[in-house]
């Protein structure tokens, strides 16, 4: 049973990537390349850390959430679609992902790096949020929505309760919601694309 909740998450996790690619493609969706870039590499950092505690099949749908991300990326610069700039969020985010490696690779402990993947990845997340709430028509709304139902699933794919097997989990999750809440939110909408 937790294989195929692991499974049916990593799955839809990578059919909602594929839809905000295809919003992408269709310009209806202008992702913020620097967050969706890493948020293709810190879930592959948590993944590895998850497979190194023995975590299980669950790490596939982690492994997953690194993987969609980097088509949306690939579909950005193919339709020359999305925004390129660096500010302090995404210096701390790409600071908490290196220190991730290299305090993993310094004392192979694999909460630090699932610690320090948490901490960066959601500091990749807040120039999202802040864009999707600013400016929902930017972002794909069945895409997050998507995420979220795969993070569910993953969460019922964990076998053990262990930090290790349920802290990205429940930080996905928490992500996931709060973006579906603020995308689905019932407010005026602004036309204009936020300058972050």
């Amino acid at each position: 049973m937790h294989a195929s909740f692991a499974i049916a998450g990593a799955v839809i996790n990578f059919v909602g990537g594929l839809s905000y690619v295809r919003a992408i493609l269709k310009g209806e969706a202008t992702p913020n390349r620097v967050t969706w870039l890493l948020w293709a590499f810190v879930p592959l950092i948590a993944g590895a850390a998850q497979l190194r505690s023995g975590v299980g099949i669950s790490t596939l749908v982690v492994m997953s959430v690194g993987l969609s991300p980097g088509c949306v990326v690939i579909a950005s610069f193919v339709v020359h679609k999305g925004s390129w700039r660096l500010g302090p969020f995404d210096y701390v985010c790409g600071t908490c992902a290196l220190a991730a490696l290299a305090l993993w690779a310094m004392t192979g402990d694999p909460v630090t790096a699932i610690v320090l993947s948490i901490l960066g990845d959601a500091a990749a997340a807040l120039p999202t949020v802040r864009k999707a709430w600013l400016a929902p028509e930017t972002e794909d709304r069945p895409a997050y929505l998507l995420a979220l139902i795969g993070m569910i699933l993953g969460l019922l794919s964990v076998q053990e309760a262990t930090f290790s097997a349920y802290a990205f989990n429940v930080y996905l999750l928490i992500v996931s919601g709060a973006l579906v809440t603020i995308l689905y939110w019932p407010r005026a909408s602004s036309h204009t694309e936020p300058t972050i």
